[in-house]
């Protein structure tokens, strides 16, 4: 049994191979957007989706594209931060080139001080951040309050950027959409997640970055029937899943009844 004995449609439902299409065009559409940022055509971008579907992936794989090196020329940022410490990587990240892509550090948008050191990096007219308080920031060993900032701010976010009318955070994340160029996932429904599981898988074959998680042809396809036909029972729906199942099928024999248990799905027929 290989991938190409296999009609998608068969397998998963009607018209999924058109689900699976527009998830590829809207996927080839997002590799444009983030490469025209590292052009320089926009000095900056929001990736907004659901969490593990591919925005963090579409952006490293462009960085790469781009013969960008890492800690050189960009940084990925992922978790908690606060603004004394976002201050100093976007001073050390300032140049024209270079790239410091923040991935689910939600946490800084719920201080005001992290939103509009933000807002200054976002700011396309007026880039200057500054950090003015009694102990001065040291950026590569020199005391810095403030800079001019001319490096790509790239934001990979789960949180729909929607300000909340009448509120000062709302207010805040206003004004932050309107410097910011905002570019939807469009991956919200079990439908869709699945169809980018299944593109990733077989059309990306990203499991293959992981010798623990490559699979042969036969294999994949065992797999996306299995989440499939446990669609309704799984709890979440991300890049991540087929990774764990993965590695459990070169693993174990029994894979199927132990990814169950991991996953919490019930065995009534």
């Amino acid at each position: 049994m290989t991938i190409l004995n296999n009609n998608p449609n068969e397998l998963f439902g009607a018209e999924f191979q058109k689900h699976v299409e527009e998830i590829q065009k809207h996927l080839e559409l997002t590799r444009g957007f983030v490469q025209s940022v590292l052009q320089g055509v926009h000095k900056n971008a929001i990736l907004e989706g659901p969490p593990g579907l591919g925005k963090s992936y579409v952006v490293q794989q462009a960085l790469k594209a781009a013969g960008k090196v890492e800690k050189r020329d960009y940084y990925v940022l992922k978790g908690h931060v606060t603004p004394a410490n976002l201050f100093v990587l976007l001073g050390l990240l300032r140049n024209p080139g270079q790239v410091l892509v923040m991935d689910d550090c939600d946490d800084i948008f719920r201080t005001d001080l992290g939103i509009n050191m933000i807002k200054a990096a976002l700011d396309p007219d007026n880039r200057y951040v500054s950090y003015q308080s009694q102990r001065i920031p040291m950026i590569n060993g020199i005391p810095m309050g403030d800079f001019e900032y001319n490096g790509t701010l790239i934001i990979c976010t789960n949180v729909a950027m929607l300000p909340v009318r009448n509120t000062r955070r709302g207010q805040h994340m206003a004004a932050v959409l309107s410097r910011a160029v905002v570019w939807p996932m469009y991956l919200e429904t079990m439908q869709s997640k699945f169809a980018q599981i299944y593109n990733m898988t077989i059309n990306e074959d990203y499991l293959a970055q992981d010798s623990r998680t490559a699979l042969a042809d036969d294999q994949k396809i065992e797999m996306l029937k299995f989440i499939w036909s446990n669609l309704t029972e799984l709890k979440e729906l991300d890049l991540r899943l087929p990774q764990k199942i993965a590695a459990e099928m070169k693993a174990n024999d029994q894979w199927v009844s132990t990814c169950k248990i991991m996953l919490r799905i019930s065995d009534v027929n």
